[in-house]
């Protein structure tokens, strides 16, 4: 196990956390790790205050794990260094950017997004003023919590990228499920199970069941607005090949501005095939072949960072000198400098004939000739 190394987690990615963890051959908890690492890879650690890592190398520091799970902050970040984001405003400027009769930064339809959130919860449509207004009451007066309001993206096709060390090395592309009443049924038993276990609860599993596929039974056709795994999609791989050059650009732009070193990227094309960053995800939940380049991609960069750079080679305009063992009458040797060889061998190249006489003379003395 390398003890230089620490994949630092948080209890709602601690599945792929571990199961990296391992894989790599390396440390890791939900506890942080302290500056006595050389190497820190954060894998959606969530944490309150700074976190001191000493001298480490950090994919994705805590800190700015920190600052991207505040969406609002993050597309501010990104907007600021010129990744493709939908246009934005806070709940608090919603109405009054609706009012203005030019230049608005925002305009309907829009959606509503709580700072922190995740999946589809706390997401809201708007496509009246009216809308806004009252979402704008929900979010303050029920759910007590900040937000803001974006503009609404006419989708082509939603994909999730995944970006290591400035390359895409996974795809994917999300597409409607074909037994959706399975995968819903499966999908929240999973979740509430967790969650049971989690608040110590006891669950009927057979009782959960039979709700979930009450659930199941209502949902008639995948949601346009919402694709998440909830309502009726899922995400299928896809070639690196086929994948939208300006859509990787635009990716792996999302995570350099956020400071980010990996991150799966939320993107879309529009109908006119323009490239949108949505979100950057720094602990996504993975399986198969996406966690087997997760685990090659890292292993490269730790080895990169752990491996000595190599010693440039001085060079100096002083010739190094050598010697050699040339045999002279009665079996004896004498070491004879290269260097000066090579000299005597140009003095009789360059000589003329009464100096070549005198250059030979001075050879056989050398080797007794």
């Amino acid at each position: 196990m390398l003890k230089d190394v620490y994949l630092y987690y948080s209890g709602a990615t601690d599945k792929t956390g571990k199961a990296l963890a391992e894989a790599l051959g390396i440390q890791g908890g939900i506890k942080s790790p302290g500056v006595s690492q050389k190497v820190v890879i954060g894998w959606g650690a969530k944490t309150k205050d700074k976190i001191n890592l000493g001298k480490a190398v950090a994919l994705n520091h805590p800190d700015l794990i920190r600052t991207n799970r505040n969406k609002l902050t993050a597309l501010q970040v990104m907007l600021k260094a010129g990744v493709n984001v939908a246009p934005f405003v806070t709940a608090e400027s919603a109405l009054t950017e609706l009012a203005k009769k030019t230049g608005a930064t925002v305009g309907l339809p829009l959606i509503a997004r709580t700072n922190y959130h995740q999946g589809g919860a706390n997401f809201f449509t708007c496509l009246t003023r009216t809308h806004v207004q009252e979402t704008i009451a929900i979010l303050a007066n029920k759910l007590g919590k900040q937000g803001y309001f974006q503009n609404y993206i006419d989708v082509k096709e939603e994909y999730r990228l995944h970006v290591v060390a400035g390359d895409v090395i996974y795809a994917q592309h999300k597409v409607a499920r074909s037994n959706m009443k399975e995968a819903h049924v499966s999908d929240q038993m999973d979740k509430i199970g967790a969650m049971a276990v989690k608040k110590g609860v006891k669950l009927d599993e057979a009782s959960l069941k039979f709700a979930m596929e009450y659930q199941g039974d209502k949902i008639a056709s995948p949601d346009l607005i919402i694709k998440s795994n909830t309502r009726g999609y899922k995400f299928s791989s896809l070639k690196l090949a086929n994948v939208n050059k300006a859509l990787a650009s635009e990716a792996i732009k999302g995570v350099e501005a956020l400071g980010l070193q990996f991150g799966a990227v939320d993107c879309v094309l529009d109908v006119d095939g323009k490239a949108w960053v949505i979100e950057v995800n720094t602990g996504p939940g993975l399986e198969g072949t996406a966690f087997k380049n997760y685990v090659a991609a890292f292993t490269k960069v730790i080895n990169d960072i752990l491996k000595p750079a190599p010693v440039a080679k001085k060079v100096t305009d002083t010739v190094k000198k050598t010697t050699t063992k040339t045999p002279v009458k009665g079996g004896s040797k004498i070491s004879v400098d290269a260097t000066k060889l090579r000299l005597l061998a140009d003095m009789l190249d360059n000589a003329s004939d009464d100096e070549k006489d005198a250059v030979n003379a001075v050879a056989a003395r050398m080797f007794g000739n």
